[in-house]
């Protein structure tokens, strides 16, 4: 009797054993936002140390990488549908642009022990760049995985410019659906059936500015610019759409233009750090590499972009009202600034001073004749800094 007792406590205790592995087995398999899934980290980092913040809007859980589908490029994964800040690992040691190189779970638990099969054939391509300089700040900034991903239709780019091209639904400023660096061949993005305008933009890292550039393929007619803009539709019958970005050029007699004027912020004052408020809000401005915040005697570059004149057109000018520096507790403190016109493609200048945020001090720089201070960017002699 004793023996079975025994038995029987021995078989409970087993049973117990086994029940909580297999509901740890499950936990693991269905994936919590912390969770280990098939080897895959799928944990949001945001909050506390992480590298960039991506929104998975697709219907796929995905991996993410830099620049190209190596073991040792492997930042972590997104479920679809999350918003999480990715893995900072050693990857991330220095301030850098790169490519988002995005690949669905599915293809990369297929291809795990031979990842350059993905080479050309990713989920999604982004533009991206991690600030090291601001990596203690929490960023508003968020990189979207576009919900157009996926589906059997795919488009393929061929990019031997000089440019790293981004293409971008519904206007200069629309969700970005695509991008390809600078010199590559054959990037083939899957995307859903439907149409699609899409209007092709270049982005660069200026090292001058620390700051991307965005500009864009222009043609003119009549005295007017217009972007390059392109129609296709993707069905069962017509799934694959080809694009070489030099025929843009070519076919259209195009030139480079810029999407953005450029204010120059130069902290001069003694005493404290600084921020941009634009409107009176109380959320500091990010620059398009996160940065927001400007450490005395240093200087960070903002992009102003051109509205909107319908029919494809776009303004060459803007007009920058209500801006404010200061910091987020000096309330009615923050320096008030002067009402500008700005125009693309020129960079505007404002200087800081004082000794603490009391006396606080900001202006544009200006010419003898009253008129604002500006000059060519110069951005797009830069040469593109990736794969290059």
């Amino acid at each position: 009797m004793l023996k079975r007792k025994l038995g029987l406590a021995v078989a409970a205790i087993l049973c117990v054993g086994l029940m909580t592995s297999c509901i740890n087995i499950n936990d693991n398999r269905s994936g919590g936002d912390n969770e280990v899934v098939n080897g895959i980290d799928y944990k949001d980092y945001s909050g506390g140390s992480y590298s960039i913040k991506v929104k998975n809007d697709s219907t796929k859980n995905v991996v993410c990488f830099q620049n190209t589908p190596r073991e040792s490029n492997l930042i972590s994964g997104v479920k679809a549908g999350a918003q999480v800040g990715l893995k900072k690992n050693s990857l991330f040691s220095a301030t850098h642009d790169f490519i988002l190189f995005v690949v669905t779970e599915e293809d990369y638990l297929k291809n795990k022990n031979n990842l350059q099969a993905l080479d050309n054939n990713p989920f999604a391509t982004i533009y991206a760049y991690y600030n090291a300089e601001s990596a203690a700040v929490e960023s508003n900034m968020v990189y979207h995985i576009s919900k157009f991903m996926g589906g059997e239709s795919y488009i393929i780019i061929d990019n031997m410019e000089k440019y790293n091209v981004e293409l971008r639904e519904n206007g200069l400023y629309g969700e970005s659906i695509a991008f390809a660096g600078a010199g590559t061949v054959n990037t083939k993005i899957n995307m859903l059936e439907g149409s699609y305008t899409i209007f092709p933009v270049f982005r660069k890292y200026s090292s001058r500015a620390k700051e991307i550039i965005t500009t864009f393929p222009k043609y003119t007619v009549e005295g007017e610019d217009y972007p390059v803009v392109v129609s296709f539709s993707l069905n069962s019958s017509d799934s694959v759409q080809r694009f070489n970005v030099s025929t843009w050029f070519e076919n259209m007699d195009a030139t480079e233009a810029a999407t953005a004027a450029y204010v120059s912020i130069h902290n001069g004052n003694a005493g404290t750090g600084v921020s941009l408020y634009e409107g009176g809000t109380a959320d500091a401005t990010e620059t398009s590499t996160g940065g927001k915040f400007i450490n005395t005697s240093k200087t960070l570059v903002f992009e102003v972009p051109m509205q909107s004149l319908g029919d494809n057109r776009y303004s060459k000018k803007a007009t920058v009202t209500n801006w404010q520096i200061g910091i987020p507790a000096s309330g009615s403190k923050r320096a008030k600034l002067s009402t500008i016109e700005v125009e693309a493609g020129k960079m505007y200048y404002i200087e800081v001073a004082g000794n603490n945020y009391a006396d606080l001090t900001a202006v544009w720089k200006m010419n003898d004749d009253g008129t604002p201070f500006a000059e060519d960017t110069g951005f797009e002699d830069e040469e593109s800094t990736i794969f290059r």
